[in-house]
């Protein structure tokens, strides 16, 4: 997985994964770290959760933990992560900028956070075809605006550099990471949650359903062989926190371990 290439693990490391699903991320991690390093799979959906952690125990991995928890909510060990994974377009991300921010927060002075951001270009002709499948249960949804990424303008690579350097971010690399997807029904799926976003939210859960099985069955129908899902990778190093230089020449603060000048009265 290009994340896990770019996200640099040492053996050893504390990562914590954000909005980590079913662990497409955690699981290699997981294995990169080694038994002494902690991966700390968060996410709100207990039922990937659940297949993270059948994932895990299939693998004997013991030192990966599925838990559930709001990320944006979640406590920093002691001394910080060594990295923080996240998908940018995850559908729990309604502020990606905000969400990053907290993140970096949990993340140690010359740390890393990596991020994946779904390409300008992935998913275009994907838009038609989920209006249509949505509009039987809300017909207004034909009329409305496209299912729309947030983060569409940071699609390319210099976008998302730039945008990672507004957090302060040194070190920045971003990959362009070229993906098919085949259209096969058990991949369309995932794929479809992916392009309808919030717009299934509020629908009874048969109306979802429906949805997003006229999204794989027109989408067949059409003769697609595959549907391009490239992603971003960026990854950027948390400055490190440094003490001011002492002038040359400059008398020390402290000598033999007694302060150099008087000490100040208070009350």
């Amino acid at each position: 997985m290009a994340a896990v290439s770019a996200a640099r693990l040492r053996p050893g490391a504390r990562v914590l994964n954000a909005w980590c699903g079913t662990g497409a991320f955690a699981i290699p991690a997981a294995e990169q770290v080694g038994p002494l390093g902690v991966i700390d799979a968060v996410d709100m959906a207990e039922p990937l959760l659940e297949r993270g952690r059948a994932k895990a125990a299939l693998l004997g991995l013991a030192n990966v933990r599925f838990l559930r928890g709001d990320v944006l909510d979640w406590p920093a060990p002691r001394g910080g992560y060594d990295t923080v994974v996240c998908a940018l377009d995850g559908p729990l991300v309604s502020d990606a900028a905000a969400a990053t921010e907290r993140l970096l927060r949990l993340i140690r002075p010359g740390g890393r956070m990596t991020v994946t951001a779904w390409a300008r270009d992935a998913f275009v002709p994907l838009t038609e075809v989920a209006q249509a499948a949505l509009a039987p249960e809300r017909p207004g949804a034909v009329d409305a605006p496209p299912p729309g990424d947030p983060l569409r303008p940071l699609g390319t690579p210099q976008a998302l550099r730039h945008w990672l350097a507004a957090r302060s971010l040194s070190f920045i690399d971003v990959q362009y990471v070229p993906l098919v997807v085949p259209c096969d029904p058990e991949l369309l799926r995932p794929l479809a949650d992916v392009v309808f976003g919030g717009l299934l939210d509020g629908l009874p859960t048969a109306a979802a359903t429906r949805v997003r099985r006229r999204f794989s069955d027109r989408l067949l129908a059409e003769g697609r062989d595959v549907i391009d899902a490239s992603v971003l990778v960026g990854t950027g190093t948390v400055p490190r926190v440094t003490l001011p230089r002492r002038p040359r020449g400059a008398r020390p603060l402290t000598t033999a371990g007694r302060p150099a000048g008087p000490v100040p009265q208070f009350g």
